[in-house]
């Protein structure tokens, strides 16, 4: 049963379908700034926002956001303001949910969502995705003593998956496909989600694999966890959500991201949140680059600027 992923309709195919659409509409950027980027130039501000419970991509700690993401967009922004030529351009940050990160994009609250991001196609329809940062499984975890490493040995159970987000169609599909008659528990909260697995109240949380892996080192007792054998996708991308129809800002991210990725400051930003000790938390990831970063970062090499 390992790594089985062939049956749920996320081919590496259908992926490079949506990178393809989302920079598509790259390549004719207006020469004149857009509305997006008008109003950053005028009000010398930009909107980003962030999630409490995504550890370790965006939460907050000393009452303010940090994390993987989040130093993502602090760098972006610094290139933003060397290329329009605003050394006062400020971050106004503001907090949203899963229920509402798409929504506050849509209706024009955020200008980019500093959030791990997953592409599909339906979410393309609402926004606009940076190039990925970032590329993770989906996979599920329980405790150690439950004994639980496949997902046929979920038959039956309840298992819990935060609600809006594509984690809920990966495990629909797996109980539709091996007829596990699952009983499927949509939380709120990556938080409160794992204190429901501690308890033993739930069996197994569906989630994307790093942020489970960051669930169990923050746990008190994270030798009593394991992930599964078993994923449920492959290894999907991840960027961050703009505003639909605007060009040039979009092509400033862009650009910004590609130039981070082939920078030293990227290997200096990915290790201080994978590979070393996470301060104040004090646990270390251990999560080397995944081929599809590694491939996407040397894809990079060949970007003309």
């Amino acid at each position: 049963m390992k790594n089985r992923v062939s049956h749920l309709n996320y081919s590496l195919s259908s992926l490079a379908l949506i990178l393809t659409l989302s920079f598509s509409l790259l390549a004719s950027s207006a020469s004149r700034a857009d509305e997006l980027v008008s109003s950053i130039e005028k009000t010398s501000a930009i909107t980003l926002s962030y999630e409490t419970d995504v550890f370790p991509f965006s939460y907050v700690a000393d009452n303010k956001p940090q994390g993987y993401s989040i130093d993502i967009c602090y760098k972006l922004v610094d290139m933003i303001r060397q290329e329009l030529h605003l050394p006062l351009l400020k971050i106004n940050w503001v907090p949203v949910t899963t229920a509402t990160q798409f929504l506050t994009i849509k209706n024009k609250t955020i200008d980019m969502g500093c959030i791990p991001t997953i592409y599909t196609a339906e979410r393309q329809q609402t926004v606009t995705f940076s190039e990925p940062y970032f590329f993770s499984a989906t996979r599920f975890v329980s405790r150690k003593e439950d004994d639980i490493s496949g997902i046929t040995e979920l038959n039956g159970h309840t298992v819990m998956v935060k609600s809006g987000t594509v984690f809920v169609r990966h495990i629909q599909d797996a109980n539709a496909l091996y007829q596990l008659s699952l009983n499927i528990d949509l939380d709120t909260d990556n938080v409160k989600a794992f204190s429901e697995l501690e308890s033993g109240r739930t069996p197994a949380i569906i989630s994307s694999e790093v942020l489970l892996l960051g669930q169990i080192a923050l746990s008190a007792n994270p030798e009593a966890f394991t992930l599964s054998d078993d994923l449920l996708s492959p290894r999907l991308p991840i960027g961050m959500p703009m505003q639909k129809g605007n060009p040039q800002f979009a092509e400033l991210i862009n650009h910004a991201m590609k130039r981070l990725m082939l920078s030293t400051e990227f290997i200096t930003i990915y290790n201080k949140w994978f590979m070393q000790p996470i301060m104040p938390e004090g646990i270390t990831l251990n999560l080397p680059f995944s081929p599809e970063l590694q491939q996407s970062t040397l894809s990079k090499q060949f970007y003309s600027y």
